[in-house]
């Protein structure tokens, strides 16, 4: 009994049988010609006669032919049907000879560009080297002679911005400022002390009401000493 059991459980656990390939070639031909779909159970019956095949093994043929899209299963109603026709497996061939050129021609366009690059860095190398020759200094004193210079240059303008307070143009375009700013301040003075006296001319209340309303006005640029506008 146990051994029985072992054996049942041996066929169970037992792999795919591997399928032919000739074979399979003989099944996917009889379903070209015959360009219809079949059910599994005419598939059953018929296949093995086609291809040679015992009954066992016709849905291994059948499941590695889908697998590799040689033909195509639908469950239809309680079953599946399958059937391959030849315009579809051209089709199948033309995208996949599309998908390959297109691959190939990004591929093709990467290497170009690469190649390009690589170009491009061995003639500026070569034209390095033979300016290094002429000059008769390699790369590496070229490349510490140049951060050495990097850094005295930064020097310097720090150095250059720390006596810009004492630069002559520097001093020369501040005072121009500060009498530019005066000469203004004047202008404007000018014009203040004109509307004072026009105000002046025009009031005819207490002298003391004048002095308020002068003073709310300048507000912090009324001196109390002279009873007026602030002197620059």
């Amino acid at each position: 009994m146990l051994a029985s059991c072992a054996h049942l459980t041996d066929l169970i656990q037992a792999p795919k049988t591997q399928p032919n390939t000739q074979k399979a070639a003989t099944i996917l031909a009889w379903f070209h010609k015959t360009a219809q779909a079949h059910s599994i159970k005419e598939l059953e019956k018929t296949l093995p006669q086609v291809g040679a095949i015992s009954g066992m093994h016709v849905k291994d043929y059948l499941q590695s032919l889908a697998d590799d899209n040689k033909i195509r299963v639908e469950k239809i109603g309680s079953g599946n049907w399958y059937w391959s026709f030849l315009s579809d497996e051209k089709k199948a061939r033309d995208a996949a000879l599309e998908k390959a050129q297109d691959e190939f021609n990004k591929a093709s366009a990467t290497v170009a560009e690469l190649q390009a690059k690589v170009d491009e860095a061995g003639a500026a190398r070569a034209e390095d080297e033979d300016v290094m020759e002429e000059t008769g200094v390699d790369r590496k004193t070229l490349t510490t002679k140049h951060a050495d210079l990097t850094k005295e240059l930064e020097a310097l303008r720090t150095e250059l911005a720390a006596y810009s307070e004492q630069d002559p143009v520097e001093v020369e375009k501040k005072a121009a400022e500060i009498q530019k700013a005066r000469n203004d301040a004047e202008k404007f003075t000018d014009h203040i002390y004109s509307m004072e006296g026009w105000i002046k001319g025009q009031y005819s209340g207490a002298p003391e009401d004048l002095l308020n309303v002068l003073k709310m006005l300048y507000e912090d640029e009324w001196d109390e000493e002279d009873q007026g506008l602030r002197e620059l």
